[in-house]
């Protein structure tokens, strides 16, 4: 019995350690076909910006991708990683407008 206690002992931290890295993952944890890390994302990609928002409106603490933009009510809006362009896809038309006011209000990184 007390094999049994130190093994499941064992484990147990182990698999809160996994489910920390999987919920704190930020970009890398969005998708499993990504195939940039948070490291990525949270860089400043080269490039112009050339939409209304310089953080990302999925990730707002990330900054947007020149590469990765959006049409949203007839403006241009970036992302930073294709995993929040699919999320983009899933929102109603009034949460895509307070994540864009949101992320404009941020300014430029």
């Amino acid at each position: 019995m007390a094999r049994v206690n130190r093994l499941a002992l064992g484990l147990f931290p182990c698999a809160l350690a996994l489910a920390a890295t999987a919920l704190l993952g930020g970009c890398a944890a969005k998708s499993s076909e990504m195939a940039e890390d948070e490291s990525q994302c949270k860089a400043v990609k080269p490039g112009t910006v050339t939409t209304v928002n310089h953080y990302c409106v999925v990730m707002p603490e990330d900054p947007v991708d020149p590469a990765l933009v959006a049409e949203h009510k007839g403006q241009k809006v970036g992302f930073c990683c294709p995993g929040c362009t699919k999320k983009w896809a899933k929102m109603t038309d009034a949460e895509k407008d307070k994540a864009i006011a949101f992320a404009v209000a941020k300014g430029k990184p």
